[in-house]
């Protein structure tokens, strides 16, 4: 039996990326939208065939044919709106961030431990097929331990607009809009939770939204890392490379969809190169997470990959405002 889902919000992200995943995928049916507007949610409705649109999200939440609720919102929604969805006995996919600040982020996770239902976190780029190529050469042991790695992501000379330019809203500028994905994927490769971060931005010191942000990491396994992770730069590229004890996988054009990919493995043994690309990593982020819901199993990204990104842009905050370098603060969960 399909996945019916509910979506929460109609741009973008719903409607032209996370939305066809859904409609493409067997296991699961968009059953209804809610929009504010309750001309865009019928608009919405009837691109992806949902049965239902409604402009309160207490008559989504107390619809018997939503299973899952797919959170679209602005940021700082995010929080409420999960903790509402778990209360009403719904699975959740929530758009990044989970909250825009490390104690609601929490209460999401633990609001949908005690409902029973699951909640993954939409890091799509764990997803893309290049990077599933290179987990599985780090899997293998080809590189040895992971010493270094390095990764950059940006959407271009593209500066945040509508609520990505309200503090209030966004929580952070270019780390929440983008910079989250590299940081989580680097984590999700590693195996590693990050201890410290050391961050510049183009804002400085001040409390500023960014758009450019560098960051240095260091995993408690002992890697270190560095993100570049801007809406700056007209040319870019959205590489990762991974630096281990026996050799090294670069991935070019692996960090942001849309694009031909290539995975090239050097080791004593030689140098061969996968070619691929992260054209359909929503399609597969969805496909995932359905998968993960109907074998009752926690998603790949889970809500605690979600509260544990919020922890390290929390430290990065600190770390560009005050110019230090931040321990990261871990939650425990019960």
């Amino acid at each position: 039996m399909a996945l019916g889902w509910g979506i929460v919000g109609t741009g973008f992200a719903a409607d032209r990326l996370v939305g066809p995943g859904i409609d493409a995928d067997p296991e699961s049916n968009i059953v209804a939208v809610v929009s504010r507007d309750g001309g865009r949610a019928r608009e919405f409705a009837e691109k992806h065939g949902a049965r239902r649109a409604y402009t309160r999200y207490e008559d989504l939440l107390a619809d018997p044919g939503v299973d899952v609720v797919y959170i679209a919102t602005p940021n700082a929604h995010h929080a409420q709106q999960a903790i509402a969805a778990a209360e009403a006995g719904k699975h959740i996919l929530c758009d990044k961030p989970i909250a825009t600040n490390p104690e609601d982020a929490a209460r999401v996770v633990q609001t949908a431990h005690a409902n029973g239902v699951k909640l993954g976190t939409n890091f799509q780029t764990r997803h893309f097929a290049p990077v599933e190529e290179i987990n599985r050469v780090l899997q293998a042991g080809e590189i040895g331990d992971v010493l270094v790695v390095q990764a950059e992501s940006s959407a271009g000379a593209s500066p945040p607009k509508g609520w990505r330019t309200d503090a209030g809203l966004a929580g952070m500028g270019t780390v929440n809009n983008i910079g989250v994905h590299p940081l989580d994927l680097i984590r999700y490769l590693v195996g590693s939770e990050v201890s410290e971060v050391a961050a510049m931005t183009d804002a400085g010191h001040r409390d500023e939204l960014e758009t450019l942000a560098l960051v240095l990491l260091r995993f408690d396994k002992g890697a270190l890392a560095y993100v570049n992770a801007n809406q700056k730069v007209p040319f870019f590229q959205p590489d990762i490379e991974l630096y281990g004890t026996s050799g090294t996988i670069l991935g070019r054009n692996c960090t942001r969809p849309g694009f031909d990919s290539q995975v090239i493995v050097r080791t004593a043994e030689g140098e061969r190169t996968i070619e691929s690309n992260t054209r359909d990593g929503f399609h597969r982020a969805v496909a995932a997470f359905s998968r993960a819901l109907l074998e009752d199993r926690e998603p790949n990204a889970s809500g605690e990959d979600g509260l544990r990104s919020v922890e390290v842009v929390e430290a990065i905050r600190k770390s560009a405002r005050s110019g230090a370098i931040v321990q990261v603060e871990t939650r425990a969960l019960v």
